[in-house]
C-alpha cells in the first residue's frame, strides 16, 4: 500500500472523531467542556443511547484507522519501529476508549483512555522529529507532543478537570490531521 493511504486513514480517523465529537456536544443536553468529560458523551446513562452510540462508534474507529496507518505511516519515519508501535498504541487505546466507555468495570476505560493520550503524544512527537516533513510541521509535532504530554501530567496532578483533557486530546488529533493530510497530499 501507499503511504498516500496510510496517511489519509490518519488524517480521516483525526477528523472524523473531531468532528463527531463536536456533533455530539451539540446534541447533549447541557453539555459544557468546562465540566463535562469527552468521554461523558460514550456514556449511556449520561448521554443517552443515540449520542453513546455514535461517540463509541466514533473512538473505535478512530482506533482501529490509527491502527491500520501505523504501519505504513511508522515506515516514512527514521525510527520505524518506535513510531509504528506509538502510533499502534495509541490506536489501541483509541478503540479501548470506544469499547469500553466511561463506567465500564476493571478500569477498562480510563487505562484505554491513558493508553490513547499518553502514546498519542509520544506519537506525534516521534512523528515530527523522525519524518523528513517541512521544518514547521515538524516542530509544529514536537510542540502539540508536548502540549499534550505536559497537559496529560496536569489533568492527572490536578484532578482531572475536563477542561485540561481537551488539551491532551486535541493537539494529537489536529496533528495527526495535518500530518496525514501533508504526506497524503506530496507522498505517493
Amino acid at each position: 500500500m501507499s503511504a498516500r493511504l496510510y496517511a489519509t486513514a490518519l488524517a480521516v480517523a483525526a477528523i472524523q472523531f473531531i468532528v463527531v465529537v463536536q456533533i455530539a456536544q451539540w446534541l447533549y443536553p447541557n453539555y459544557n467542556v468546562w465540566t463535562n468529560y469527552i468521554s461523558d458523551l460514550g456514556n449511556r446513562s449520561l448521554a443517552g443511547p443515540l449520542i453513546s452510540t455514535l461517540f463509541n462508534a466514533s473512538a473505535a474507529a478512530l482506533g482501529v484507522l490509527v491502527m491500520a496507518s501505523s504501519y505504513g505511516v511508522g515506515r516514512l519515519t527514521t525510527r520505524r519501529a518506535a513510531s509504528t508501535v506509538l502510533l499502534g498504541l495509541s490506536g489501541l487505546g483509541a478503540l479501548g476508549v470506544g469499547l469500553f466507555p466511561e463506567g465500564s468495570p476493571y478500569g477498562l476505560h480510563t487505562v484505554s483512555a491513558l493508553t490513547a493520550f499518553l502514546f498519542g503524544g509520544l506519537a506525534v512527537a516521534a512523528l515530527g522529529v523522525y519524518t523528513a516533513v517541512p521544518k514547521a510541521l515538524r516542530w509544529l509535532g514536537v510542540a502539540f507532543g508536548a502540549i499534550s504530554l505536559a497537559s496529560l501530567a496536569a489533568y492527572i496532578a490536578l484532578g482531572e478537570p475536563p477542561i485540561v483533557e481537551r488539551l491532551v486530546v486535541y493537539p494529537i488529533l489536529i496533528y495527526a490531521a495535518l500530518y496525514g493530510i501533508y504526506v497524503a497530499a506530496k507522498w505517493g
